[in-house]
């Protein structure tokens, strides 16, 4: 495990698997090609096996191989750790990828049911995979059998004897129901992947049900699309949980009666903009929006970062914004279209016509300027918002 990860919301990463492969253009610019490429080259040779064979360039320019490699040496490394942390599982994968087995993937969650003093934080854009392991009975007998077979291993760190022995003697089942220790999210960058990713987040039993909004390259709306003509196509619910009837329950009185309650939401929303090389600029207006929609229903919401782009002009000594440095500042429109210093110059600018066909009010665009991760901070509209979740009971987790 790594020492104090620089990620805001987690405090150590846990990566017991390396490799991937891109799936949508959220992906573009990911930071673990870029991290395992330079560790495939470390100096140290159990650092560069772990990440061999993962990266390459293609198409001019740094990818994925599609080689995933497997690192049992690493599973127990949680169990190492004595005080309670945040943990992020996978910075350098995707738990759910296709190349990961199912039995590799029951050993991490019994990991994480040996280790209920910590809290798992895990983010996968493989939302369908998520989906059928986790409601799959089958699944649930291989992490009962991985984690039996764990405590069973004299060699596995952090179990006493005395723990083995009572495991043994009293025997149950952590999976019964979701992990309470266990945050599960989806990564989403526009409307068109929260349309994807979340529903099936919502359908996947979970103590913790959450989304990561990075990079933001797009407008989300968590109640739901707006339709061309006005209006919504339907209202997602995803704040609040769809309103329903409940189980039904049979009075003193003989009475049969079902109860409100409402369908399973999302529990935290963490959102930023792209940092890195080629990073793409994002719209304040994106992220107002998903806190303004936490904060009218009290989900809790964490902004992450701004990333290269930020929306304070870069000053100099004497006050004035610096200028004349290519790409330092553009305007962004509210679909997402960017716009370079000159474009929309009145009349011969060269996107000039494209911008007036797409109806973009230059009154209306925003500017942003690449001023660098570092300089552009956390702060949103003059705030730093780090809101946690709650995890739910386990009877309303299992829905």
């Amino acid at each position: 495990m790594s020492a104090r990860s620089s990620i805001e919301w987690t405090d150590e990463t846990w990566s017991p698997v390396i490799g991937c492969t891109r799936v949508t253009r959220g992906c573009d610019g990911c930071y673990a090609i870029r991290t395992a490429h330079i560790r495939s080259h470390n100096p140290n040779a159990k650092v560069a096996d772990a990440f061999a064979g993962t990266t390459h360039h293609s198409g001019g320019r740094l990818d994925w191989t599609g080689q995933v490699n497997l690192l049992e040496q690493r599973l127990t490394d949680p169990l190492r750790r004595k005080n309670a942390l945040r943990i992020f599982v996978n910075s350098q994968s995707d738990l759910f990828h296709e190349q990961v087995p199912d039995a590799f993937i029951a050993s991490v969650f019994a990991v994480m049911a040996l280790t209920p003093r910590h809290t798992y934080q895990v983010l996968t854009k493989r939302h369908g995979r998520m989906r059928a392991l986790l409601g799959s009975p089958d699944f649930r007998l291989l992490c009962e059998e991985a984690e039996a077979a764990l405590v069973a291993d004299p060699a596995t760190p952090g179990l006493p004897r005395y723990a083995r022995e009572q495991y043994m003697k009293q025997w149950w089942s952590h999976f019964a129901d979701p992990l309470p220790n266990l945050w599960l999210g989806v990564s989403v960058e526009d409307q068109k992947t929260a349309d994807l990713r979340i529903p099936a987040l919502l359908e996947t039993p979970a103590a913790v049900r959450w989304i990561s909004a990075e990079p933001l390259l797009g407008p989300i709306d968590l109640d739901g699309p707006l339709h061309p003509m006005g209006g919504r196509r339907k209202l997602t619910y995803w704040l609040t949980g769809r309103p329903g009837l409940g189980e039904p329950r049979t009075t003193d009185t003989g009475l049969q009666m079902h109860p409100l309650a409402t369908g399973p939401r999302l529990d935290w929303v963490v959102a930023g903009g792209e940092s890195g090389p080629g990073a793409r600029p994002v719209h304040p207006d994106w992220l107002r929006s998903l806190r303004d929609a936490c904060a009218s229903v009290s989900v809790p919401f964490l902004f992450k970062q701004w990333g290269q782009w930020g929306p304070d002009a870069p000053l100099d000594g004497d006050g004035r914004i610096v200028r004349g440095q290519r790409g330092l500042g553009v305007s962004l429109a509210d679909d997402g279209t960017v716009y370079q210093p000159g474009d929309l110059a009145h009349p011969d600018g060269p996107r000039y016509r494209e911008a007036l066909r797409a109806r973009h009010d230059r009154a209306r665009l925003t500017q942003v300027y690449s001023v660098g991760k570092g300089k552009s901070g956390r702060e949103l509209d003059g705030c730093t918002h780090d809101a946690y979740p709650t995890p739910r009971p386990r009877t309303e987790a299992s829905r």
